[in-house]
């Protein structure tokens, strides 16, 4: 059942996501822009992870968050592994 509700939530958050890029004037553009800024900010982070002391994990999850959520995607999951420690 929570599988099913992820994936809906996952085709919902889609399709707005697409929406949102097509009323922009370059929708690719604006895409890998966003993309790119998430998984930068993962890269970023793992690289500062020994001044900072926490590390986010690289796995299909983490990598799929930023690249999807952008970088709130990134600062959301550096913010649950700072509870979570």
């Amino acid at each position: 059942m929570l599988k099913i509700i992820f994936i809906l939530v996952s085709v919902i958050y889609g399709f707005l996501y697409l929406i949102f890029a097509a009323k922009t004037k370059r929708p690719f553009k604006t895409v890998f822009f966003y993309a790119f800024m998430g998984l930068l900010g993962l890269i970023l982070t793992n690289i500062t992870s020994a001044f900072r002391g926490v590390h986010i994990p690289v796995n299909t999850y983490s990598l799929g968050c930023s690249a999807a959520l952008g970088l709130p995607g990134t600062i959301g999951l550096l913010i649950l592994r700072m509870i979570f420690i």
